[in-house]
């Protein structure tokens, strides 16, 4: 059977600051989902600032506003559907919803059909043609059909995006995930909305990585430039695009990851002190009852 995807869109309770929320996604939450059972990986991307100024058409919706943005995307992946079953009936997967609460205003869980999720490029950030500053640069892009296209987006964005961003070798990674066939109302939460609006909803997510913060925004401006005159965004009715404000990998090769099991300020700890002895698997089978996976 094929590997599954389920992507998740999240934004924050509003009377909770950016730090906190990170904080306790990554230390506290996180770490209890960790534990779900059937995880092959878990990757927390908490969301940075919103990048504008694209060379888009007049009508098409570029700002994410309070009610509207999202902080946070969660990319979990599971060897098959039968492992995917244990995010919705194990213990730790109720447990999870009672400390959604706790953390979000929105929490939009999407269980991709298989091959909904698929790597477009994934490349060395060092090579032929591969030249800027140094500094890696990480963007999340969403985008939402226009009012009236009945449609389906995603063929529409790997005839014309994908392509364009592809041709510059400062882009070392894109990956999209086409939200259609996942359905965010299966997943009911107290107190958390976990329905799709015409505010909130979108058709696919892009990830894209590239050597060079000005090289990779640069790139990205010209192939939105591209497709539009491919006419992508007569469909196109909305676009968010943020910064990745960091990366956590929770869990990798179906085990929890020591950031995963400890939180980040144990393992900082632990780092700073030297303490190299706590990263041994008898200590971590004594305290969690479990292995971590590689460093």
């Amino acid at each position: 059977m094929a590997s599954v995807t389920t992507i998740a869109l999240l934004s924050k309770k509003e009377n909770m600051s950016t730090q906190l929320f990170s904080r306790y996604w990554r230390d506290i939450h996180g770490v209890l989902a960790a534990r779900i059972p059937g995880f092959e990986s878990y990757v927390q991307f908490h969301l940075g600032t919103s990048v504008r100024n694209l060379p888009l058409p007049k009508d098409v919706v570029s700002t994410a506003s309070s009610r509207t943005r999202f902080h946070g995307i969660a990319e979990v992946t599971f060897a098959d559907e039968v492992a995917r079953a244990g995010l919705a009936s194990s213990e730790v997967a109720a447990l999870i919803q009672q400390d959604e609460r706790n953390l979000f205003k929105t929490s939009l869980l999407y269980n991709l059909a298989a091959g909904a999720s698929r790597t477009y490029i994934e490349r060395s950030r060092k090579g032929p043609g591969v030249s800027g500053d140094g500094k890696s640069e990480s963007l999340f892009m969403l985008l939402g059909r226009r009012s009236g296209f009945g449609g389906d987006l995603t063929p529409l964005i790997e005839q014309s995006l994908l392509p364009a961003l592809s041709r510059n070798p400062c882009v070392s990674k894109l990956r999209i995930h086409a939200l259609a066939s996942g359905d965010p109302h299966l997943w009911s939460t107290p107190d958390v909305d976990n329905q799709q609006s015409t505010a909130n909803a979108f058709d696919a997510v892009i990830q894209i990585e590239g050597i060079g913060t000005l090289e990779t925004l640069e790139t990205l401006r010209q192939a939105c430039e591209t497709a539009s005159r491919q006419g992508l965004f007569e469909a196109v009715g909305k676009l968010q695009l943020y910064r990745t404000a960091a990366c956590h990998p929770m869990v990798r090769d179906k085990l929890p990851t020591q950031l995963g099991l400890r939180g980040l300020d144990a393992l900082q700890t632990i780092v700073a002190a030297g303490a190299d002895n706590q990263l041994q698997e008898a200590i971590l089978r004594c305290l969690y009852g479990t292995d971590a996976a590689p460093l």
